[in-house]
């Protein structure tokens, strides 16, 4: 992991000084390393200005902190600025812009789904805090790409950046997918190695007992796992630290539910069937994991699109969702055929 020089370099036109710098020396009595003009000045003198914040943009600051006004998009030097850290955010895959909204101006190049602070909303005190938070975060080493052992979530929990149970969690339910992710990719083209087992009958009892084992899924998951009392036990309440070793143990009961279902659909798909209307009617059964799958793959990929925004979105005061979608709904018309390939196999 790379050092930096200076921990944050605010990027802001000088009609906005006043407020920037307010932010700043709070920034500076909270032990934040700030890259500011006015105390640069004899470093600064006799070099190209424009070399330099190229320089100091892309290899001397962890982060930019860019103040977005209409001065900022129209000013010239503020351009200069922005282009600097915009060409070092391009190829850069770790969060670099931290932006903070002086008004609404839309800024050529930053992304809308970039995380914002905003100076109307969130006063010097909270936008202060939220960057040394940021800045927490980024020196526990610890990121959703980080592989969970002992080690890493004894130096998450330890260094503590704002919302380090929501990362942890992210980070445990992430990986968890991504190593299925060839198995969920193979239950959508209704594929699976033959597992050596074949029905020779018409499969009736076989679609019945499987029809019992999604449910015991179905029930475990929503009376015991993923009810509001174990996630309280896990993050805590309001106010009160989250327990690691229950945080992981929860993202790991997400993942393994989710290969569970998995594996029910996949055990229909790997059976061999004598009678074709039998094999017909199982298919159709498989396809009921359909929907919680996608509901449950879609929440792992908002949870971690939020990852690397939690302390922005827990500064703005946003509610982060952890809540396990259990919709386990079948779709009528996949009901219907459901129901008329079973009467086919009963005449």
């Amino acid at each position: 992991m790379p050092e930096y020089e200076f921990d944050v370099a605010p990027s802001f036109a000088d009609e906005d000084r006043a407020q920037v710098l307010e932010i700043v020396q709070r920034l500076k009595d909270l032990g934040v390393k700030v890259y500011y003009d006015e105390d640069q000045l004899v470093e600064r003198w006799g070099l190209d200005l424009v070399e330099h914040t190229s320089d100091t943009f892309s290899r001397r600051v962890r982060y930019v902190i860019p103040f977005v006004s209409r001065h900022y998009v129209d000013e010239r030097w503020a351009r200069l600025q922005r282009r600097a850290a915009q060409a070092r955010a391009l190829e850069q895959q770790a969060e670099f812009l931290l932006p903070i909204r002086i008004d609404d101006t839309e800024v050529p190049g930053l992304a809308s789904t970039i995380g914002y602070l905003d100076l109307r909303v969130h006063d010097t005190e909270v936008i202060a805090q939220a960057v040394k938070q940021k800045l927490a975060q980024h020196r526990a080493e610890f990121t959703s790409h980080t592989l969970i052992t002992p080690k890493s979530v004894a130096a998450l929990v330890r260094e503590k950046p704002r919302g380090w149970e929501y990362l942890l969690y992210v980070t445990v339910v992430s990986q968890g997918l991504a190593e299925l992710e060839s198995k969920y990719w193979e239950h959508f083209l209704r594929y699976a190695p033959r597992n050596g087992t074949v029905e020779h009958g018409n499969g009736i009892s076989l679609i019945r007992d499987r029809n019992v084992l999604l449910g015991e899924i179905i029930k475990v998951a929503v009376d015991t796992v993923f009810t509001a009392d174990t996630q309280e036990a896990a993050f805590g309440e309001p106010g009160v630290q989250g327990n690691p070793d229950r945080i992981v143990h929860l993202g790991e009961l997400f993942v393994r539910t989710f290969d569970e279902i998995l594996e029910w659909a996949r055990g229909i798909h790997g059976t061999s069937y004598a009678n074709d209307l039998a094999r017909t009617a199982a298919r159709v059964q498989a396809q009921f994991a359909d929907q919680q799958l996608r509901a449950m793959h879609a929440v792992a990929q908002d949870l971690r699109e939020v990852a690397d925004t939690l302390v922005e979105r827990l500064t703005a005061g946003e509610q982060i969702n952890m809540t396990v979608p259990l919709v386990f709904e079948v779709d009528p018309e996949l009901e219907r055929q459901f129901k008329a390939a079973l009467d086919k196999l009963s005449r």
